[in-house]
């Protein structure tokens, strides 16, 4: 059985998102782990992580054939809905408006 060219590209991309799933939990343990043991006081570790995690999240659904912009339109259609679904819970509603507002501005949609 002889292998194509397709076989090593599809092969190559389940190696890439078997490791950026690899690197996505680590980070989400990291962080899990800093915040059992009340590492609260380094917020620039902690920073970092969610910042990895958030670019590990955004390679990920490129590689699964989730465009940047699709990403973007549908994390401000949940932040709409929970926003909605949430009215009687005041204290989640504005955090949800803020970051709403956040993602609106900083990627202009």
């Amino acid at each position: 059985m002889s292998m194509y060219k397709g076989d090593f590209d599809i092969t190559k991309t389940i190696r890439i998102i078997e490791r950026l799933k690899s690197q996505l939990l680590s980070n989400v343990s990291a962080l899990f782990s800093n915040m059992a043991e009340g590492n609260t006081g380094d917020n620039n570790e902690n920073i970092d992580i969610l910042a990895d995690i958030i670019i590990l999240s955004y390679l990920l659904s490129d590689r699964l054939g989730v465009s940047n912009e699709a990403l973007d339109v549908k994390l401000i259609n949940k932040l709409r809905l929970a926003s909605l679904q949430d009215a009687e819970n005041s204290e989640w509603v504005q955090e949800i408006l803020t970051l709403s507002k956040h993602l609106n501005k900083s990627r202009q949609i």
